[in-house]
């Protein structure tokens, strides 16, 4: 294999990958006519009850100016942040129904102060698509409450507390193992709230519901949280979807090119309709802890006190608590799952032939990251790289990674590209019930498949190096299987 060009092709393949980021960042999600339009539907949707109960034309425009003028704020706030927004499954969906079935619910329940049935809709769009924006939703939502209603000033900020807590634990609402604590906090807070409203005494001496209260925000979480089940298996389908058929049109696609009966991708071809399944501390304190690394590295490290810890971005990206691999987690099990077994299988092949394993490691927990953000997953992973402040070497493995892309331009980027190859088409076979063929044949086969189109020629990889890694990777495979 070439080793001479390898420093080149890296320079060449960096530049190639700023370019893209630059190009990604000028490149806009296309902004759909129905949010647009969505003040003045909000807008009717409001004023329709007021005109059937022969309502005063003053309070009707009144509601109506309202409406328009809260409901232009989403659509300004959808419009700067639609890349991050729209991109997501059923998202123009979810926020139309959402926010015009919610502005129903208000207008239509007796009492919104205690039947918060309203809030449903924000809650869905926190949960599911963004917290800012299902917060923002139920901030409108309160304030027209409010001005229709004449409420006094205490019970809007009762409210808006609900809706702000419901926002900043949208992410723990949704998952089975935190949405009791979610929960509690969410009741208590509003039934202590409404006891300091009304000086502390209960119902029989206002005219507050406690009970009917309680139970209506419950009702409101339960609903959201047995929505969002369905959604996010919704997601997980998609990922295992995109993630197979990827990896199968990979193998089926170089297969004919190769022309062999032998291979095992035709086996892929004839069963390509089953499907396999593939889910920080804060970003400030990663992006410091990361840029403190470089600086130190840049000092010579060797030149500080042995007493004095340091830790390297690397270790710093590998830290299965930081906040970028939480929300990994939370977005996909099957996803996260996923990158973890990448991460440790390239970390271990990293050691077989004595490249960087933290490196390695960091590239296979990182490689399908930008998932979490939107369809086109590379280029995702690409943006949050430069918000996280990525050293280069692990920027360029984000691209290189994947054979539909840049060939690998680094040891590191070949072996996290071998291990999700590898890992998934054993993974795919094996679901297709399809036991045609031994784990060693499939893992030959497709080192061959990379050795004949030389996927791996400027990637510095020796033909030693190549040989250690296939009988690891058998041996690995075989072993697992074992087991």
């Amino acid at each position: 294999m070439k080793t001479d060009n390898s420093s080149i092709s890296r320079g060449t393949s960096f530049k190639k990958m700023i370019s893209a980021i630059i190009m990604n960042k000028n490149k806009k999600v296309k902004y759909p006519v129905s949010i647009s339009l969505l003040p003045v539907l909000s807008m009717i949707v409001a004023i329709l009850p007021s005109i059937f109960h022969n309502t005063a034309g003053i309070d009707i425009a009144k509601i109506g100016i309202i409406t328009i003028v809260l409901t232009g704020t989403v659509s300004f706030y959808i419009r700067l942040n639609a890349d991050n927004i729209l991109d997501k499954t059923l998202a123009k969906t979810i926020i139309i129904l959402g926010y015009l079935g919610s502005i129903c619910l208000l207008l239509l329940v007796p009492e919104p102060t205690v039947y918060s049935l309203w809030m449903i809709g924000g809650l869905l769009v926190a949960m599911l698509l963004d917290n800012k924006l299902g917060l923002l939703l139920n901030f409108n939502l309160t304030f027209i409450m409010g001005i229709m209603l004449n409420l006094h000033p205490e019970n809007v900020i009762q409210i808006l507390v609900i809706c702000l807590l419901m926002s900043l634990l949208a992410g723990a609402l949704k998952n089975k193992v935190t949405v009791i604590y979610a929960v509690i906090i969410i009741l208590s807070s509003n039934i202590t709230l409404a006891f300091a409203i009304n000086n502390f005494v209960f119902e029989r001496a206002t005219n507050y519901n406690y009970v009917y209260s309680l139970f209506s925000i419950l009702a409101v979480l339960i609903t959201a949280f047995f929505i969002s089940i369905p959604y996010q298996n919704f997601i997980n389908k998609a990922i295992t979807k995109d993630s197979s058929e990827s990896h199968a049109e990979i193998c089926i696609t170089s297969n004919e090119e190769d022309n062999s009966s032998d291979s095992i991708h035709s086996s892929m071809e004839e069963k390509d309709n089953q499907k396999a399944k593939h889910n920080l501390l804060e970003k400030d304190k990663i992006v410091l802890s990361i840029q403190e690394s470089a600086l130190t590295s840049d000092l010579e490290r060797d030149d500080l006190p042995h007493s004095v810890e340091t830790k390297t971005s690397f270790e710093v990206l590998c830290d299965m608590d930081n906040q970028l691999i939480r929300e990994l987690k939370q977005y996909s099990e099957i996803l996260y799952l996923h990158a973890v077994h990448i991460g440790d299988l390239s970390y271990l092949a990293a050691m077989e032939i004595g490249a960087n394993e933290l490196l390695a490691k960091a590239g296979g927990l990182y490689h399908e990251i930008g998932k979490i953000n939107g369809k086109n997953y590379i280029e995702e992973s690409l943006k949050l790289a430069e918000d996280y402040s990525f050293p280069k070497e692990l920027k360029a493995i984000l691209r290189e990674h994947n054979i539909k892309y840049e060939k690998p331009s680094s040891v590191e980027a070949a072996i996290v590209m071998l291990s999700d190859n590898v890992a998934s088409t054993i993974e795919y076979i094996e679901k297709t019930e399809d036991h045609k063929y031994t784990t060693n044949k499939i893992i030959e086969n497709i080192f061959q498949m990379r050795l004949d189109k030389g996927t791996f020629d400027a990637s510095g990889l020796s033909l030693i190096d190549y040989k250690k890694l296939k009988e690891f990777y058998q041996s690995e495979f075989n072993k697992t299987k074992s087991e």
